[in-house]
């Protein structure tokens, strides 16, 4: 078998990496250039794209988020703020043998997992896409794992048949309301739904406006997703929630509402209404990713979806561990 080389990607090579991410299946908008180029700018966040080679020809690789914290530690994350995630990705192989397809899987993982832990990495913490389930070549090699999950709504289901008592209630509130949804396309609202969200909570929204209006012009541009509004008879949004397209699918990014109007059931009617007009469009399933948070869960669980995981791994040096340990008795003691 023919040695993986793994380098750092130049700009001129991200098309070569974005056809990859279309090509593979667990391939994401998330791991897209585009995406990763709104989370560097806007966040100020370095970015590296590992690509590993077999042949001059791209099999595979990792986006990396890279922080230096004070200048000791030296952090490498394949996710960042509301990108939940976005690991490794694999050019699916031609061959029909499971055996064939596993082994050239764990050549080029081991590849990439012998590359990062070369890069002086204090830290190294990937979060693989829904669908890729392999993590042993990490795992065999002493990482640790964790389980994380996101929810799908089957769109060929009786969305009717599914639904718990509660949201029923939800769904004739909001009709008594007289509520309506629409697709929509202004950065404004949304923010403004956001901000409302937060202010409640007197926390700040968890991304910049700007981030917002840069995945807003993305959505414009390459027709990657849509944000559909639930809005009052007489026309205000009281609530929102911004989709991204993904293969066979939608995900569910991000949602916010006007904490004023939630007795009314805009969100269920948002819900409601998505699921049938995805349906129309002959998409397979929403991905909703609200099941790591039991409030969230306890809602789209009246749904009926299934539950998907999907997984992370983890490398810490000693001096990190240490560091860590060091920093959760500090805190403990001063809370």
């Amino acid at each position: 078998m023919d040695e993986i080389e793994v380098r750092e990607l130049l700009p001129s090579e991200y098309e070569e990496w974005d056809l990859l991410v279309e090509k593979a299946q667990p391939g994401t908008l998330f791991h897209t250039s585009d995406w990763l180029g709104i989370c560097r700018d806007v966040l100020s966040r370095d970015l590296k794209i590992y690509g590993c080679f077999r042949n001059g020809e791209l099999v595979g690789g990792c986006p990396i988020f890279i922080k230096n914290i004070k200048g000791m530690l030296k952090i490498a994350s394949s996710t960042c703020n509301m990108t939940d995630y976005c690991g490794p990705l694999i050019k699916e192989g031609a061959s029909s043998k499971a055996s064939k397809r596993m082994q050239d899987t764990h050549e080029i993982l081991g590849a990439l997992r012998e590359f990062l832990c070369k890069q002086g990495f204090d830290s190294i913490h990937l979060t693989l896409a829904p669908g890729f389930e392999d993590v042993r070549p990490f795992t065999w090699k002493g990482w640790d794992s964790s389980v994380r999950y996101t929810h799908h709504l089957k769109l060929k289901e009786n969305v009717d048949s599914n639904l718990s008592r509660k949201i029923r209630r939800e769904l004739k509130s909001a009709e008594e309301a007289g509520l309506k949804t629409k697709v929509s396309n202004d950065p404004e609202t949304y923010h403004r739904l956001l901000s409302l969200v937060y202010e409640k909570q007197n926390l700040e929204p968890p991304l910049p406006k700007e981030f917002f209006e840069r995945v807003f012009k993305l959505i414009q541009e390459k027709d990657v997703g849509y944000m559909f509004v639930s809005e009052t008879p007489e026309g205000e949004a009281v609530a929102a929630h911004l989709n991204l397209y993904g293969k066979k699918c939608a995900i569910t990014w991000s949602s916010a509402l006007n904490p004023e109007f939630g007795r009314m059931g805009p969100n269920a009617l948002l819900y409601y209404n998505e699921f049938l007009y995805l349906k129309s469009r002959n998409f397979e399933y929403m991905n909703v990713m609200a099941a790591n948070i039991p409030r969230f869960t306890d809602f789209i669980m009246g749904f009926s979806p299934e539950l998907i995981p999907y997984y992370t791994v983890t490398l810490r040096s000693k001096k990190y561990s240490l560091a860590r340990t060091l920093y959760q008795i500090t805190h403990e003691e001063t809370e």
